[in-house]
Order: structure tokens, then sequence, then C-alpha cells
């Protein structure tokens, strides 16, 4: 009965060893025709990519066999390759992406790359083919492909080409100007600006007058000029008043005035015309804004660096191409209503003559630096009562203070010479701006609240914070003076370039009592 029970046992165990190598056996078997198939896998050999260009011939014979080649451009090489019998020849169009074998054969198609060189189309000829040019302007003649053989495409598309640059397989979105002007409606009035009365209403009646009257000027046969030129030196105000003029046309136009800012620099490009392209785009652009009767202004800031005097030799010469298409813009075939042109700029002496000329900038307005009743009426709408002020001093003594300052005979920042050899002084007052009074208002304003984090207590607005920002702002004129391009300086801050042939800055903190300004003290 025991050896009965222990052969029992003998076999059980040699049944479950048996169970165990038969399923060591079935996962080898697995693993080896995995293994295989990966050896076969790897054995293959690739693929290669090439655009179809058209069929060169295809047949069937008695047996129903397909016999077809196709003229495909492979690599750099113009071929014609069979195409094998298990791929449908008759669904093979110009511009598709085709597979082909080591032995040279087309064996099936591939998606279309979604990546490429993108082309500006310049015309579409009669046969469908385009005529398309790189950002260098470099052009050259492509093929549609069957998507594309019935699209309608024009001079202002772009097109995507593939990978043979032979055909065109997708058309991309016009290109958008919104990398090149800012389109906004400014929040900027007239009542923001002080000082500038008289340059206010000249430019209302120049641009705002027409749109507000429409029926008048129609009656009058009087058309609305096309543009205006704010210039002087810089930090005056005259972006502002671009702005606010604006904002007060889309108020009377029912909030519907646009106000493209036109970005100059970033117009010029080393392409041979693409900054000619880009200055297209943008009046389209305001065309197409101004189409229903809105008024739209297009300011250009800078002017002078984007329209320079042809034939000056102080650039690259661009602006022998710029310059004509911004006039061929302004008032050239195609009509600009209801789009006016404000320029900016601090040196009207570089702008081209023919953009200037009655016609084109019809108005020109010199935003001079203020004098010291408009200076009073600038630092008033930054100094108010609603500021913390020190007890028993008003808004008004804080005005008159800080511009009897910035006037004062002893804000002395430089000495100059005349054509003459004489030496005159140069004064804080001659270089006065808005900028700068915005900016000395800033100053008092900061060390009233580093005085408050300081003490733990809020430190009112008085004379003693006034007189020192007048004093760092000065310092800081003399600093910026000691660095400067003399000849630059003069001409872009407005000074007669005759009158100052040498300039030296005065040290920090220096307190010449002189008592005349540019031009008056004889050394």
């Amino acid at each position: 009965m025991d050896e009965q029970e222990n052969l029992a046992q003998l076999n059980d165990r040699l049944q479950a060893k048996n169970h165990a190598l038969a399923q060591a056996l079935t996962r080898a078997g697995e693993e080896l025709a995995k293994a295989k198939a990966q050896l076969e896998q790897f054995a293959q050999p690739p693929l290669t990519f090439a655009a179809m260009l058209r069929m060169d011939r295809c047949s069937t014979d008695s047996h129903g066999v397909q016999h077809a080649c196709a003229e495909v451009l492979h690599g750099n090489r113009r071929v014609v390759l069979p195409v094998a019998p298990t791929v449908n020849a008759a669904r093979l169009e110009p511009g598709m992406t085709l597979l082909v074998n080591e032995n040279m054969v087309i064996v099936g198609t591939a998606a279309a790359d979604r990546c490429g060189a993108v082309r500006q189309v310049d015309e579409s000829l009669d046969d469908g083919r385009l005529i398309v040019s790189d950002a260098s302007g470099a052009r050259m003649v492509v093929e549609r492909a069957q998507g594309l053989r019935h699209a309608p495409i024009s001079g202002a598309d772009r097109v995507m080409l593939d990978a043979s640059a032979r055909f065109a397989v997708q058309v991309l979105p016009r290109e958008h100007t919104d990398t090149l002007v800012l389109e906004e409606t400014p929040d900027v009035t007239f009542h923001d600006i002080g000082g500038l009365d008289e340059q206010i209403a000249t430019i209302k009646d120049a641009v705002e007058l027409p749109f507000t009257h429409r029926a008048l000027f129609a009656r009058f046969a009087l058309k609305p000029p096309k543009g205006v030129l704010l210039y002087g030196p810089p930090g005056n105000g005259k972006t502002l008043i671009a702005k606010a003029v604006a904002h007060s046309l889309a108020q009377g136009a029912d909030g519907s005035g646009v106000f493209l800012s036109v970005k100059g620099p970033e117009l010029l490009n080393k392409y041979v015309g693409e900054s000619e392209r880009l200055i297209r785009l943008i009046f389209d652009r305001a065309r197409e804004r101004a189409r229903d009767g809105r008024p739209v202004i297009v300011f250009i800031d800078e002017m002078d660096a984007l329209l320079r005097t042809r034939g000056s030799g102080v650039s690259s010469d661009v602006e022998t191409t710029i310059v004509p298409q911004f006039l061929a813009e302004l008032d050239g075939v195609e009509r600009l209503d209801n789009v006016i042109v404000i320029g900016a700029s601090n040196r009207i002496d570089m702008i081209d003559p023919a953009v200037l000329r009655p016609g084109r900038l019809d108005v020109k307005i010199k935003v001079d630096r203020p004098g010291p009743e408009q200076a009073r009426r600038i630092v008033a709408r930054y100094i108010t009562d609603v500021l913390p002020l020190a007890p028993s001093t008003s808004a008004a003594q804080l005005v008159d203070a800080l511009v009897d300052d910035v006037v004062s005979p002893r804000r002395a920042i430089a000495r100059v010479r005349d054509e003459h050899g004489d030496w005159s002084t140069l004064l804080l007052a001659d270089v006065m701006s808005g900028a700068m009074l915005k900016n000395i208002v800033d100053r008092v304003k900061t060390k009233a609240v580093k005085e408050s984090v300081r003490q733990g207590r809020d430190v009112p607005v008085g004379l003693a914070l006034v007189h020192a920002a007048v004093d760092e702002e000065c310092d800081s004129a003399r600093a910026t003076l000691a660095e400067v391009n003399l000849e630059q300086w003069v001409r872009t801050n407005g000074f007669d370039a005759r009158r100052i042939t040498d300039l030296r800055a005065l040290p920090a903190h220096a307190a010449d009592e002189a008592e005349g300004t540019y031009g008056m003290e004889q050394a």
C-alpha cells in the first residue's frame, strides 16, 4: 500500500514537471517567434520619398495586371519609376508624396508634409501655374497640387510649397499686420494735454472738422487733408496729440474710429521689396477699416527714420524705394477715403521733401518747448489738491515753485560756443519739455513714498521735495549732455546748428548764477 502511494506521488511530481516544461517550451516558442518578427522588421530595406510629377504610361495586360510608370522627382533627380501592381496608378496625382522601395519601385503613397517653405504669390498664370517669390524677391514658377487646381488664388495670398519646391500644396491665411501696427482706441483726451492749446486747435481744424461736418465739406467741394505732420523737440506731446485726435474722432463717430499706430522700425527689412510690401499691407488694412465710413488714423512715429530724404547717403538708401511706395499709397490710383496719416518727427529736415509737399502732408504743426505759463498748465495736471500736501501748502504753490525753480537762471547745465567763438550758458529751461516736467513730478512723488516707508507714516509733498527733485533732474541733464553727439543732439532738440559749435556740460551740482539764457550771455 505504501509503495502504491509513493508511486502515485512520484507520478504527480513528474506530471507537474512535465506541465512546467511544456509551459517553458511554449514561452520559448513565443519569444522565438517574436525575435524572428523583430529580425524581419529590422531587415526590411528603407523606403524613400518622391514627389509625383505626372503619369508616364499606364495599361493593363490580358491577365488584368497593371503596367504603369510615373515621372517623379526623387531627391534631386527627375526619373521615371515603375508602379507596383498593388498601387492603383489611376489615383496618383501630381504633387502627391510617393513611397519608393530599394528596387526603385513605387509601392505606396504617404501623407503630405504639413511643413514647407512659404512663398508670396505674385501672379496666377492662365494655365493655373503660379509665380511666387521669397523674402529676397527671387521669383519662380510652381505648379498647383491637385487640391488647389480650382482654388481661387490672388496676388495677396501666401502658399506653402512641398519638399520638392515644385508644387503649391496649401493656401495659407493672408499675412496679418498685427505685428506691425497697434490697433486701439486711445483713452487720451485733449483735456489730458496741457500747454498746447494752439496746436490742438490747429489739428482739430485739420483732422476733426472734416469728419464732424462732412456735409459742409461736401457743399464747399473741400477735401480733408491726407496727412498731418507734428514736429519739434522730443517729449513735448506729439504722440499725445495724435492719440487725442483718434479718441475725439472715435467719440464723434459713435466709438467706431480706429487708431493704427505703425511700428516704423519693424517696416525696415533687409530683403528687397519686403518693406514696400509691408507698407502696402498697412494701407490695405486702413482702407478696409475705413470702407464703411469710419475715420481711421494711421500714426507713424519717428517718421524721419522711415521716410528719409532720398539720395542723402545717411543710410543704406533703402528709402529710394520706401518713399515712392508710401507716396503711391497716399495719393496713388487707389483712393484713400476716410484715412488720415499723422506723422511725428524730431527731425523734419531729414524727411523727404516729396512727402512734405502740399497735397500729401498738408498740415505741419510745430510742437515746441513749453514756456513758463505752458509749463504751469502741464504741471498742474499732475500736482493737484488730491495729493497729501504739506500744511499751509496748496497745489498751486507747489506748481509755481516747481516751474520757477526749473526756469531759474541758476539752473545752468552746460556752456555752449557759437560760430563766432562766443560762449554762453545753456539753462535747464532751454531743454525743458513736457516729459521732463512730468518726470520731475514723478521724482517728487517717489521721494514722498520712500520717506513714508522710511518713517512709517505718510509724508506729505512739500517745497523741500520739489526742490530736491529739480536738483536731481538738473544733475541728470548735465550727465546726459556729457555723453551726447553734439551734431545729432543739436538737430534733434531743435537748436540752430550754426549757433552751437561746442558744448561743455557743467559738473554735477554746479550752480552757475548766470543771468542769461542760451545765446544771450557772453563769456
